[in-house]
């Protein structure tokens, strides 16, 4: 009776904090009682389904029954996970890639992948032959895969025959066409057996510490394409750590009682310094890949390697600052200024996902740099005029956003519809990029920087914001906002006068909590409350909020005839 009653008292009564499980839950909404929803048997399947995720001791229970599936029969339910031999386990991709079926759970057919990689492959050569006259370079980085440095562990499968390897199919056509690429597992794989760890380890998906060899090789491999010195990584001796999340990142889905056994104990770590030459350069480098990737910014120092490090995670989320932190999506940025901001360019990807192709990057790229954006959106309302909509879509009110929305798609995916965008015959260029590539000029010149920083504050605008008014009035002939010298020095007045109100602000008993209050309420940290509180008396002591880039970008800046010393 007591162990029947306990999970009635664990949900209601004793609320005992227990470990969560890890993976991904959707919470299930307890349903609300209704004649109509009782009636119909609705309610007993909705508060079926509640029950069976808020039972008392339900963590325990399903690690308990998760335990007794892998002991007595290597059996597992976690999706994203496959048992292999002796203890290892694999992602599905990796050891569907490795017996030849991945390829053809993201193409028609082995002919039309072919096609399909083909031009791919023209669009990342030609957009990289673009970016060199910009003196950006472009290159190709394919992370090891563990299904093929460790084969001797998988499931017993049947291979298929009929397709082909999308990793081996780029890596000879990028050496047939002379684009950038390292790979790292031909390597891993000649070194596997020199090492006393397991380069990917047993129970997770991603690398540890060899993570810091490939960025070694990586980054000497960036420096020869340009023939410059970058800083050196110096790696120490492997010692252990505690801290295991890559060496179990698999193992931890399968939500077990026990941990599984390792047969050749946990992945080492190496201290990691970086030495700067005379001659050493630290460039501006952009990411764009997988999670592999997070292997190495977790144990390289970037930042004393490169100048400004980001990272578009898997070409969606944009990755920025020291630590890197989410940003904003990919798909909000002006991706030819990005791109072209940037000196190193890294196409960060793995084996098995190469089956997808480029994963629409180098179909996003070619549509940036090889046409303008009012001819992509001529194409994009000539395609929508095609579309017909279903009758479950004509609920909608909006029928043509529908349709634009869907053109949009279908040009990102097929860019070559349009004649100038073809692979085989590439002969438009976006004529923004000179454009961009003066932006790019002012960002490497540190005093127009701090000049645009200056203004910035001035006008209520951001840097991106100024930074395009300033090739505004390039272009126009007008004066430049960077030689407005008596405004810029207010402006690192008035900033001065900001840090000196924070103070004072902090220091005040009758306001410090209303500005807790507002803090609280939108959601900002409180020194970020105190500094916009600052700002903003500051801007109003001298009427700075009436003057706004966006609304009036050649408005002149009221300057005080003298310095008031009063805050």
């Amino acid at each position: 009776m007591v162990l029947l009653f306990l999970p009635l008292l664990q949900a209601h009564v004793l609320h005992i904090p227990l470990k969560p499980l890890n993976g991904v839950t959707v919470e299930t909404e307890q349903p609300k009682f209704n004649l109509v929803s009782y009636r119909s048997g609705d309610y007993a399947k909705q508060e079926e389904a509640y029950v069976g995720e808020h039972f008392g001791f339900r963590e325990p229970v399903i690690r308990l029954y998760n335990q007794y599936l892998w002991s007595c029969y290597r059996k597992t339910y976690a999706h994203d996970v496959v048992a292999g031999k002796q203890g290892w386990l694999y992602t599905p991709e990796s050891v569907s890639d490795y017996y030849g079926n991945e390829l053809l759970r993201w193409q028609p057919s082995p002919e039309e992948a072919r096609q399909h990689f083909d031009r791919e492959i023209r669009y990342m050569n030609r957009v990289r032959t673009i970016l060199k006259e910009y003196d950006v370079e472009m290159l190709a980085f394919i992370a090891p895969e563990k299904s093929f440095l460790y084969p001797e562990y998988l499931p017993e499968r049947e291979h298929n025959t009929n397709t082909f390897n999308a990793s081996e199919y780029f890596l000879e056509k990028f050496k047939e066409t002379g684009f950038p690429c390292i790979d790292m597992t031909g390597w891993f794989g000649q070194m596997k057996d020199t090492v006393s760890y397991p380069l990917i380890p047993q129970t997770g998906a991603h690398w540890v510490f060899p993570a810091v060899y490939a960025a070694d090789s990586l980054f000497r491999f960036m420096g020869d394409l340009k023939g410059e010195e970058l800083p050196t990584l110096h790696i120490g001796t492997l010692h252990e750590s505690d801290n295991h999340g890559a060496d179990n990142d698999l193992e931890k889905l399968l939500n077990l009682a026990l941990p599984i056994r390792k047969r050749q104990g946990y992945s080492p770590i190496a201290d990691v310094t970086v030495e700067s030459g005379p001659n050493s350069v630290k460039p501006k480098v952009l990411f764009i890949g997988n999670s592999f990737m997070w292997g190495i910014v977790n144990q390289v120092p970037m930042k004393d390697v490169f100048d400004e490090v980001e990272f578009w995670y898997y070409f969606s989320t944009a990755y920025t600052g020291d630590p890197l932190m989410p940003n904003g999506n990919v798909v909000d940025l002006n991706l030819l200024e990005k791109m072209l901001d940037f000196d190193y360019i890294v196409w960060f990807t793995t084996g098995n996902q190469l089956n997808k192709g480029t994963n629409n990057f180098a179909n996003s790229v070619i549509l940036t740099f090889g046409i303008n954006d009012s001819l992509r959106w001529a194409y994009i309302r000539r395609i929508a005029d095609t579309i017909t909509i279903g009758d479950e879509e004509h609920v909608s009110t909006n029928i043509d956003s529908i349709r634009l929305y869907k053109a949009s798609a279908i040009l990102n995916l097929h860019p070559e519809l349009i004649p100038e965008l073809n692979c085989y015959n590439l002969t438009t260029q976006n004529s923004d990029i000179p454009y961009a590539k003066v932006i790019k000029d002012i960002r490497k010149d540190s005093t127009w920087m701090a000049a645009m920083e200056a203004q910035a504050f001035l006008r209520s605008a951001t840097i991106d914001q100024m930074l395009h008014a300033e090739v505004d009035r390039i272009k126009a002939g007008k004066p430049l906002y960077k030689d407005q010298i008596d405004e810029i020095q207010f402006s690192l007045r008035c900033q001065e006068e900001v840090k000196e109100r924070m103070i004072r602000l902090s220091n005040s008993e009758k306001l410090m909590p209303i500005i807790r209050e507002k803090a609280e309420k939108y959601h900002k940290t409180l020194e970020q409350a105190i500094e916009d509180d600052a700002i903003w008396i500051t801007r109003e002591k001298y009427g700075l909020d009436h003057c706004r880039l966006i609304d009036d970008p050649d408005a002149q800046i009221v300057l005080p005839t003298t310095q008031d010393p009063a805050l």
